[in-house]
């Protein structure tokens, strides 16, 4: 092939490989919002390599119902990006966020957290608890227990556990399950807390179950 055949061929290549890589873009839009970017990265994950968060805490926020992982639908968006912060750093340790969480630029965090933050907090049916469990739940959400030192959950999580944005999360319909482990992790130093310490310390494993159970069964508000 001459000089002027390749020119010739080179010339009919280039449109049409114009044309390709403009029918592609069209095909794939790029999400341009911090909304549209969120959505993106919790139903599919990023090219980063952190997976999608919908596989664990689901695309409406409210997990499996199993309570191995948090709802997270209608938290604060604060909270949940300080979260992923103190995960992708280790002070908080999870061997299944931490990666994810590293995996995420700051931009990314904050589109995720204000996804989730945005959504109407849906709850699974809790199972039923025995009404003493409950009653010993709500004595320590409501008033707390002087002899182990213990001062009212609500104090910290509002009330009726609802959460005190920006910084105290909510408990009410978290799942029981979620809620008891953090307190272990709390008690056993791999999440930290000023203000969780003497409650994870002091609560007795029946106090931590009736608490948690409690807290499960009260019903949130409609978030927006």
């Amino acid at each position: 092939m001459n000089r002027n055949d390749m020119l010739r061929k080179a010339g009919l290549t280039l449109p049409f490989l114009g044309a390709v890589l403009v029918a592609y873009t069209t095909a794939q839009p790029v999400p341009t919002d911090s909304a549209q970017i969120g959505a993106q990265i919790v139903a599919q994950g990023t090219a980063r390599g952190a997976v999608a968060c919908s596989r664990c805490h689901g695309f409406d926020g409210a997990a499996d119902g199993s309570g191995a992982f948090p709802k997270l639908a209608g938290q604060s968006p604060e909270y949940l990006e300080k979260q992923m912060r103190v995960y992708a750093s280790g002070e908080r340790k999870n061997a299944l966020m931490e990666p994810i969480a590293k995996r995420l630029s700051e931009s990314e965090i904050q589109a995720v957290a204000q996804y989730y933050a945005s959504l109407r907090a849906n709850s699974f049916a809790a199972k039923p608890q025995t009404s003493e469990l409950i009653a010993r739940g709500e004595q320590i959400a409501k008033v707390g227990d002087l002899s182990l030192r213990v001062q009212a959950c609500e104090s910290c999580h509002g009330p009726n556990g609802f959460g005190e944005p920006p910084a105290v999360p909510y408990l009410a319909g978290q799942y029981r399950q979620y809620t008891s482990l953090q307190i272990q992790m709390y008690r056993r130093g791999y999440r930290k807390s000023d203000q969780m310490k003497d409650p994870a310390q002091n609560l007795r494993d029946e106090d931590v179950a009736a608490v948690a159970a409690y807290f499960e069964q009260v019903s949130r508000p409609a978030s927006k």
